[in-house]
């Protein structure tokens, strides 16, 4: 039972760290967008808006992003930071978690010859 702890115990901080990764990664590809937007040249950025659903997948996902308030990222950020933490917390809940103390048995009755 308590292998079966220690076993639930990794995969679901595994699991957990790991989101908090994929919205690390998120927040840092919106940033890296909404910078990319913003250094365009206004004119280039305008006929973008104004030709957004003939423009290719990237081009919308960025000109998007660029919309994106900086609060919602900082949140987003912050929110990725405390999954990492409560997941690292319990992915090392496992390995810490010990086997009960053996109990003590009574010493067998001696043998008479």
């Amino acid at each position: 039972m308590l292998g079966l702890a220690r076993w639930l115990c990794a995969v679901l901080g595994g699991v957990i760290v790991g989101g908090g990764l994929v919205l690390h990664g998120q927040v840092a590809m919106a940033r890296y967008m909404r910078d990319e937007v913003e250094s365009t040249f206004f004119l280039w950025r305008a006929i973008g808006h104004a030709t957004f659903v003939f423009q290719g997948g990237e081009t919308q996902m960025a000109l998007a992003m660029s919309h994106v308030p900086e609060a919602a990222l900082r949140e987003s950020d912050r929110a990725g930071w405390v999954l990492l933490t409560v997941g690292g917390l319990i992915a090392l809940t496992g390995p810490l978690l010990r086997r009960g103390r053996p109990t003590a048995k009574a010493p067998a009755p001696a043998r008479r010859a």
